[in-house]
Formats: structure tokens, sequence, C-alpha cells
């Protein structure tokens, strides 16, 4: 699994817009919430890297938060959250993996999960600025 940052000019700087989760087949269990760490800085996504893989975008209602705020170690996991390490610097985001295989039909197909960085900075209660 790959996780990158789509970055492009907004406003006046370059920010990232979007993130990326690239997925090989196994990666995900369709039936269980994806905790991925959020923390940059993320790998670079340029714009020819889109290809032509299946991908979908992930809602503002597919993202949560796990419940506790303790997080995980760096690992990717799939399911509840490991609570057993905690790193500040280092947030968690849930996307509800069943809820996207509902609306997709066959999840097996989907190579990409694309993000809305702004969604998911409400999510974890960022503040830019």
């Amino acid at each position: 699994m790959r996780i990158a940052a789509y970055c492009d000019y907004y406003t006046d700087s370059i920010r990232p817009l979007q993130l990326i989760v690239d997925l090989q087949p196994g990666d995900v269990d369709w039936s269980e919430t994806l905790y991925i760490p959020v923390s940059g800085p993320f790998e670079p996504f340029a714009p020819e890297d889109f290809g032509d893989l299946p991908c979908v975008s992930v809602l503002l209602e597919d993202l949560v938060r796990p419940k506790l705020e303790q997080e995980p170690s760096d690992q990717i996991s799939a399911g509840a959250p490991n609570t057993s390490h905690s790193h500040p610097s280092q947030q968690l985001l849930g996307i509800r993996l069943p809820q996207i295989a509902a609306r997709c039909g066959d999840p097996s197909d989907i190579q990409r999960l694309v993000l809305q960085m702004d969604e998911v900075e409400e999510i974890l209660g960022y503040v830019i600025g």
C-alpha cells in the first residue's frame, strides 16, 4: 500500500489537495474499516501518476476518527486500531471500506482511493493558518 499526496497551487502557494492511497490485491479487507497514518511529509504524487487505474473517491461520510485518541505504531492496519503505542506527531484516519464497497459494486477492481485533503483535515480537526 502506498500513501501519497497530490499537490498543486491553491491561492498563492502549493499545498496538498488530495491524499492518494494505492492498493494492491489483498491489501485490505473490504468488510472492515481501514486505518491509515496521516502525517507528513507525504510522498509526492504527480499528475502523470494518476494513469488509468480504477479508483474511487472517498466521501466525507466514509471517513472516521478512531474512538481512542492514542495512535498505533507506524503500520497501516485494518480493523480496530492498535492503541499500544502513542505517536503525538501522527494522526490516524479511518476509511469505512464497507460503505465504499456497497457504493461501487465489486471492490476487488479498486486499485486507488482518492481523499480530498480538506475533508481529511476536517475529520482530524486540523486548522490551516
